[in-house]
């Protein structure tokens, strides 16, 4: 039906193009009235077409039927096709087979070959009838005899979509067509119950894409199925011309080929787990049905992309996904392992020997292993790691897809058959340890690095790989040759991309090695960028979750510190402002405090929430927080005010409390495995947590958060988005907020809310700039590594331990004999050079066996350089809170923009000081006062600023600092700074009048400058340039 030339823009008009557009892409169009002729609305089922299929793909079976039934055959057919979907379902009957009296077996459809080989196969599969019709009448109850839906979609007779059509240029929108389905289609009909007849019904207009599996009247949910708009979020990009914005539903989603593949690797159907008494379901059909799941846009647009270029490119590539939270990742997951596991080559071999799903926790994610297993077409081919054991069984075995989480790698490196083999890997939430140890021994595990020497580069010649990738010469190696340097071949070839070895890593908040490890390069700016993108702000617009920071509230905790001790005993400065911070929070005027707060907003504004079932999450800095503000709130909880509030402490391991030891089990009462079930009860409302729950915990009731925790960067967007997930009547989440300003929440974020992207790129150079700063230090020799690399690497016996550590004997006396400050930079450039190295050799291989031995040599002598900590008295005696009081600062005004790349710390030489100078404890109270409660005004500002400039246009002063022990600099710092002070006391008169007139402040200014000065000094010394 070709579209007449027209200047209506009525919907008709639409419609017009519509049913065009899916007859030029593979359907027959069926007229309306053909189509009340041929469709029986009591099956359901346009009866001609279905037997008129079955009889030209299986004659035999129709011969056995016919036999039996003679002309009533065909209506036996049909009432037997109903009486098994009626039990099964639609969907099982399509993808198995109707089995009847006498023995006669039939297939409903026929789906399209993994290759041409079999050419029966491919005749039976191009036999499918595809029909679109439109203005369908389906009724069979009286209010609906004379409904017609706009366009329906008909394979081998059966409606499996059905589509409602809405214009811009009338006054309507897609939400109107949504509109009609919950209010004008009744659910009770046959050709709209699930599972039943129609697979997916869509609202459209000519910008968006909605879709349902489920009619069920006003509490019908429909969700968005549009392409996105990029880094712009939600909808569709503009329109091609001649086209809609959403010609890709008839055009690429719904086309024949496309539906046929949805219908049978990707349309899922989950069931009840349990009956309403509580009982254990354990029969699958229609009756015992939760949902039926359809692919939205980016779940298939994802999978086909990566099954296209992995059929392009071959085994031995990256790719990451960035999918927000929302974006149905286990689905995707299991969908794409399913299509992978099943990707056949054009001589009809699979692609992969195995598909290993990973994920990134010590307990399998229940939801992602359920998703895969809940795939019947999966089932007996899945295969679950509980143990290394069973890792490496599996492995060998070949089984088809494999559950485990990487964890397990380490344990087996050496223990698998993998020759010959390739492997696709999957990863769940890919983070930094991604690009670590685990990494690299899951690539030696899964590798195959038989024969790789110079000769194999002829027979690659033709596949894309670099020859200096294989040029080890192992020739001369057998079985009893040098274990060491069979090893270190062993090493150097699992660095850099395996040739059988293909990642697809999936994760929210990509960080800069994530981006670095899996990311496709960007041709015009060498960035690594995601291969496939589902962003947080996408995910936000489209409803699939909340945005976390639209109701954000900040607090600021303001305090007085006083010593209490006669004595003010030198502390290093990072720890002892960690430790008063510590201090502050665990003093039970703040616990106090800030329990009455959140226990008093939770009843009132968070309890009522969601017809009385809101849940919230406390956030605390550490175990013993967790506990004191679980056994403050539950005190509070018990007061008849705040009825209702039921709270409950999670955290890990024990602490002491009151000189007793105490769990979480024993603060609950119940045990530490039931904590996350018994909080989805009524039970429980208000989880108190420590370090535990903040990630991977999904909890859709949870409407409010209350921080009293410094969270930045990824740790920030992990821990708040615990509260994205979507509940019916659940609005924008709540969030209090005791630590953070909104400014370091909103940086946190940003990097997030769109594509992520990289400030720059690693150098893989950058190892050997460290190397050569580390070699400087003359702390080791060529003869030093070459001892222990022998004794390491060669074949271990009784001795490997203790000539190791003798070996390490001559670094560790030449490393004594330097001052405090340069053992210090030469433990963190050991540090640095061995995460670069770990971090490059998983980008590129290094074909240096020298860099290779020194840092094998350095990971053990870093081990022996652990700086020795003086024991220090604790700060609880030494001082005390005083007039402590929390403000409400109100609402933070936090708009994402996205756009902000993350921060790629690696490939850097330098090392900074840790800042944790010692410094006397009053002068360190007073820095915190300073930022918490006591305000010196500008003019105090400027009058240190002065002075601080007087000092530093001394240049004689500033060498002097940057060759100097700081206890040395003070010498010449002190009359320096008496002579800035007294030049600078017509800048503030009264200010040099209190300061001087005190010895105590005087000495405390001098102190602060005089620590600010001697940093900012050696910053500036060329060898500690970053």
């Amino acid at each position: 039906m070709a579209v007449k030339p027209t200047r209506s823009m009525s919907e008709r008009t639409f419609q017009n193009h519509v049913v065009d557009g899916f007859e030029k892409h593979g359907y027959t169009y069926a007229p309306q009235s053909t189509m009340d002729q041929t469709f029986n609305r009591d099956t359901a089922i346009d009866e001609p077409a279905l037997i008129g299929f079955l009889i030209e793909t299986q004659p035999k079976e129709v011969a056995k039927v016919e036999r039996q039934y003679g002309g009533r055959w065909s209506q036996m057919v049909i009432k037997r096709i109903q009486q098994v979907v009626a039990d099964k379902g639609l969907l099982w009957t399509l993808r198995n087979q109707v089995e009847m009296a006498p023995g006669a077996k039939f297939k409903l459809l026929y789906f399209k070959p993994k290759n041409d080989l079999n050419e029966t196969a491919v005749e039976h599969y191009h036999a499918n009838r595809f029909q679109v019709t439109e203005e369908f009448h389906y009724g069979t109850f009286k209010d609906d005899l004379n409904n017609r839906i706009d366009v329906a979609l008909l394979v081998n007779g059966f409606p499996l979509v059905t589509i409602e059509l809405k214009n811009h240029q009338t006054g309507q929108t897609v939400n109107n067509a949504i509109r009609q389905y919950m209010a004008d289609r009744n659910p009770k009909e046959q050709v709209f119950q699930p599972d039943l007849r129609s697979l997916v019904h869509f609202a459209v207009d000519a910008d968006d894409v909605y879709m349902t599996t489920w009619l069920k009247g006003k509490n019908t949910k429909f969700v968005p199925s549009n392409r996105g708009n990029g880094k712009d979020g939600g909808g569709n990009p503009p329109a091609e011309p001649g086209k809609f914005g959403t010609s890709y539903l008839w055009e690429e989603v719904l086309a024949p080929d496309s539906l046929l593949d949805i219908i049978e690797r990707f349309v899922q159907i989950t069931y009840h787990e349990k009956d309403k008494n509580g009982r254990r379901i354990t029969r699958r059909c229609r009756s015992t049905m939760k949902a039926v799941v359809f692919p939205r846009y980016h779940q298939l647009r994802v999978v086909r992309r990566l099954l296209e270029a992995t059929r392009e490119q071959g085994p031995g590539h990256n790719y990451l996904i960035q999918h927000s939270a929302g974006s149905g990742k286990s689905y995707s997951i299991a969908w794409l392992a399913y299509h992978l596991a099943s990707l056949t080559q054009d001589d009809g071999d699979s692609f992969f020997n195995s598909v290993i799903v990973l994920v990134d926790r010590v307990v399998l994610d229940r939801q992602l292993q359920g998703t895969i297993m809940s795939m019947s077409q999966t089932r007996g081919v899945v295969a679950i790691a509980k143990d290394s054991a069973g890792l490496r069984d599996a492995v060998n075995a070949g089984a088809r897809i494999i559950i485990s989480t990487i964890q397990k790698f380490p344990y087996i490196y050496d223990q698998t058959d993998t020759a010959g083999r390739t492997f696709a890997i999957i990863i769940d939430e890919a983070h930094s340890s991604q690009s670590g140890e685990a990494h690299r021994k899951t690539k030696q595990a899964l590798g195959d690095h038989t024969g790789l020497n110079a000769d194999d580069t002829d027979e690659l010649a033709g596949e894309d790989f670099e020859a200096d990738a294989f040029d080890w010469d192992d020739g001369g190696l057998d079985e009893d040759a040098d274990d060491a340097a069979k090893r270190v071949r062993d090493e150097l070839n699992a660095q850099g991309v395996q040739r059988n070895l293909s990642f697809y890593a999936f994760t929210a908040t990509p960080k800069p090695s994530t981006l670095e490890t899996f990311g496709t390069p960007n041709p015009a700016t060498g960035k690594p960028e995601p291969f496939d993108l589902y962003s947080m702000r996408q995910a936000i617009e489209e409803g699939f979750i909340l945005d976390v920071l639209a109701n954000y509230t900040t607090f600021q905790t303001y305090f007085q510190l006083v010593r209490k001790s006669e004595e003010d005993p030198k502390r290093k400065t990072g720890r002892a402002k960690k430790e008063i911070m510590d201090f502050v929070k665990l003093d039970p005027s703040n616990v106090s405090k800030i329990s009455e707060i959140i226990i008093d907003h939770f009843h009132d504004h968070v309890m009522p929430l969601l017809h009385g079932v809101g849940k919230g999450m406390v956030v605390t800095s550490s175990r013993k927080a967790a506990a004191a503000y679980f056994q403050h709130m539950r005190k509070l909880a018990a007061k008849p005010e705040y009825a209702g509030v039921k709270p409950v402490v999670a955290f890990s391991g024990k602490l002491e409390l009151g000189g007793v030891d105490v769990t979480e089990e024993t603060l609950n009462g119940f045990p530490s495995s039931e904590i996350a079930d018994r909080f989805d009860t009524p039970e429980f409302n208000l989880m108190i947590v420590a370090n535990k729950f903040q990630t991977g915990f999904d909890q859709p009731k949870l409407c409010a958060m209350y921080v009293d925790k410094k969270l930045t960067g990824v740790a920030a967007v992990q821990t708040l988005s615990r509260l994205n997930r979507t509940c019916a009547g659940k609005t924008a989440p709540i969030v209090l907020d005791f630590a953070n300003k909104a400014a370091t929440i909103q940086a946190a974020f940003e990097p997030y809310y769109t594509q992520t992207e990289l400030d720059r790129v690693t150098d893989p150079n950058v190892i050997y700039d460290m190397k050569t700063e580390l070699d400087a230090f003359q702390i080791y020799d060529d003869e030093d590594i070459a001892a222990l690399c022998r004794i390491w690497l060669g074949k271990p016996d009784e001795s490997t331990m203790p000539e190791v550590l003798r070996a390490l004997g001559p670094a560790k006396d030449r490393y004594a004999d330097l001052d405090e400050d340069r053992q210090e930079e030469f433990r963190k450039r050991v540090g640095k050079f061995l995460h670069t190295y770990t971090y490059v050799t998983q980008l590129i291989r290094l074909d240096d066996r020298p860099l290779f031995e020194l840092d094998t040599y350095l990971t053990f002598l870093h081990r022996e350089l652990a700086p020795e900590r003086e024991p220090e008295e604790s700060i609880d005696g030494l001082i005390a809170v005083t007039q402590l009081r929390i403000e409400n600062k109100g609402h933070a005004d936090i708009k994402l923009t996205g756009g902000e790349p993350v921060k790629n710390n690696a490939g850097t030489v330098g090392v900074g000081k840790s800042g944790d100078d010692e410094d006397y404890l009053s002068s360190i109270i007073e820095q915190i006062n300073q930022l918490f409660g006591t305000d010196f005004g500008d003019p105090a500002k400027k009058f240190f600023e002065g002075v601080m400039t007087l000092l530093k246009d001394d240049a004689k002063l500033g060498q002097q600092a940057r060759n100097n022990s700081r206890s040395d600099f003070r010498t010449a710092f002190d009359p320096a700074f008496l002579n800035a002070f007294f030049k600078s006391q017509t800048e503030n008169t009264d200010l040099f009048r209190r300061i001087s007139g005190s010895g105590e402040a005087l000495r405390i200014a001098r102190e602060g400058l005089l620590n600010e000065y001697y940093n900012e000094a050696r910053k500036e010394k060329p060898d500690q340039s970053e």
